[in-house]
C-alpha cells in the first residue's frame, strides 16, 4: 500500500508538470525491480483524469451545453485526438516495450527538455485553429512513449504555432479527456478486474485526485507568468542520470 501511495504522489506531481509521468513510473518500477504495471498506470491517469475535469469544468460546460462561442473547440479536440488515437490504438504492445528501457526512457526525457526549452522563444501570433490542432495532435503521438511529457508536447506545440499560453494550456488540459479515457478503456479491455484489486486502490486513487488539482493549478500559473520552459532543465538532469544508471548498472 505504501508503494501504490507513493506511486499515486509521483503520478500527481509528475502528470501535468511537463517531465512525463509515465516516464518516472517506469523509472521508479525499474529502480525498485517491480515489473511494471500498466493497469495500475492508468487508474492514476484516471484520478489525475477527474482533476482535469474538476479544473475546465467551465470550459466542459460550454462544449457540453453547445455554446456557440465554444462550438468549434469540439472540432479541435477531435482533430488533435485522433493521431494519439490511431498511433496508440495500432502500436500498443510496441510502446509498452519501452517502459522497460533506461536506454530510451534517459533519451526520451531529455528530448522532453529541449522542446521545452525552445517554447522560451516563441511569440503569440495566432489563434486556435484546425491547423494549429493538427500540429498539437501529432506532437501527442510522442508523448505516448515514457519519458515524453505528453503536456509537454502539447504545449509546447501550441506555444509553438503562436497560440497564446492559457489558451494553449487549456486545450492542452481538455485533450487529456479523451486520451486518458480511450487509454483506460483499451486497458481495462485486456485486463480482468476483481473487486480486491480495485478496493486497494481507491486509497492511492484519491490521492492522486487531491494532488494533481494542487499541482495543476501551480503549472497553470507557471504557464501564465512565461517560465514554461524552466521545466526543460529538471529533464535534462533526470536524463542524464537515467543515462548514468544505464551505462553504469
Amino acid at each position: 500500500m505504501i508503494y501504490d501511495l507513493f506511486l499515486a504522489f509521483i503520478q500527481a506531481v509528475t502528470e501535468f508538470f511537463p517531465i512525463s509521468s509515465s516516464g518516472h513510473l517506469a523509472l521508479i518500477e525499474m529502480i525498485f525491480k517491480h515489473e511494471p504495471d500498466m493497469f495500475f498506470f492508468i487508474v492514476l491517469h484516471l484520478a489525475s483524469l477527474l482533476a482535469v475535469v474538476i479544473f475546465t469544468r467551465r470550459e466542459i460546460v460550454k462544449l457540453i451545453s453547445f455554446d456557440k462561442n465554444y462550438s468549434r473547440m469540439w472540432i479541435y479536440l477531435i482533430i488533435a485526438t485522433i493521431p494519439a488515437a490511431i498511433f496508440g490504438y495500432f502500436f500498443d504492445s510496441k510502446i509498452e516495450s519501452f517502459f522497460s528501457s533506461l536506454f530510451f526512457l534517459s533519451f526520451a526525457f531529455i528530448f522532453t527538455g529541449i522542446i521545452l526549452l525552445l517554447t522560451r522563444f516563441h511569440s503569440y501570433y495566432s489563434e486556435l485553429n484546425w491547423k494549429n490542432a493538427i500540429f498539437v495532435g501529432l506532437f501527442q503521438i510522442l508523448a505516448l512513449f515514457p519519458g515524453v511529457s505528453r503536456s509537454g508536447m502539447t504545449i509546447s506545440a501550441g506555444l509553438f504555432t503562436g497560440i497564446k499560453k492559457e489558451e494553449a494550456a487549456k486545450f492542452s488540459f481538455l485533450l487529456s479527456i479523451p486520451v486518458i479515457s480511450g487509454a483506460f478503456l483499451l486497458e481495462l479491455i485486456k485486463t480482468p478486474l476483481s473487486l480486491p484489486l480495485v478496493y486497494s486502490w481507491i486509497v492511492p486513487f484519491l490521492i492522486c485526485v487531491v494532488f494533481s488539482l494542487i499541482f495543476l493549478n501551480f503549472l497553470y500559473y507557471v504557464i501564465r507568468k512565461g517560465n514554461f520552459w524552466m521545466f526543460s532543465f529538471y529533464c535534462f538532469f533526470v536524463g542524464i542520470i537515467c543515462l548514468m544508471f544505464y551505462f553504469f548498472q
